[in-house]
């Protein structure tokens, strides 16, 4: 099992320069686009993976204590990550919660990627022989659950437009082995990165240390978000 770890490819990491640009591309003026911001935003800085985001339940993040918990991960198990300076992803997380279509989900497909996932119907109806434009609007469907697929697609569509496919294969894993890195670099602590990440055997975790190749100040706190 050491020599299989010790044989392993390295998994590839994002430059900051390329997850900023990743992170920088969806136009939050429409819902879909905002939804996707959040999630790449969510990824990069607590370093969750694909199916815990697309398992995440509205109770399941506080944006008041600023922590999220994934419930029942990989290997059963459950954990915190605190994210209490990261203000601009409480921010972006905010404005998804306020616009996003009621589901059973915190991340969940949307309808129209203008109007917040309402259904939106205009009829011109004749009142007094003049012509009125009349608008009427509905509640949206319960927004279902997002596929893991939908948001490997989603990544690898923002690494295509952000021209980093072109020297590097993206998939959502790869903001977790960014975030990984990055944190493992600021604290030197890999227990507690393994706690963060979830994972059952601290051998895994332990590929981050090779990936780490500098010393900085400790602590998730002091590390600058994407």
């Amino acid at each position: 099992m050491n020599k299989k770890r010790r044989n392993r490819k390295l998994p590839v990491i994002l430059e900051r320069e390329e997850l900023e640009k990743m992170i920088s591309l969806p136009n939050t003026r429409y819902l879909t686009s905002l939804r996707n911001k959040a999630i790449m935003k969510l990824m990069a800085n607590c370093g969750l993976r694909v199916s815990e985001v697309a398992k995440l339940r509205p109770g399941d993040i506080n944006l008041t204590e600023r922590k999220l918990k994934v419930v029942n991960g990989k290997y059963g198990v459950d954990r915190e990550i605190p994210f209490k300076t990261y203000d601009s992803l409480v921010d972006i997380l905010k404005e998804w919660k306020k616009r996003k279509p009621r589901s059973d989900y915190f991340f969940s497909n949307v309808r129209d990627n203008r109007r917040g996932g309402d259904h939106v119907k205009r009829i011109k109806l004749k009142k007094n022989k003049e012509l009125k434009e009349w608008t009427i609007r509905f509640d949206s469907k319960k927004g279902s659950q997002l596929s893991v697929r939908t948001v490997q697609n989603m990544i690898k569509n923002y690494a295509k437009r952000a021209g980093i496919s072109k020297t590097k294969t993206i998939t959502p894993h790869t903001l977790r082995h960014t975030f990984a890195t990055d944190l493992y670099r600021k604290t030197k602590d890999l227990e507690a990165l393994r706690k963060v990440l979830g994972h059952a055997d601290i051998g895994t975790t332990q590929i981050y240390v090779t990936l780490a190749n500098i010393d900085v100040e400790n602590g998730m706190s002091k590390r600058e978000e994407f």
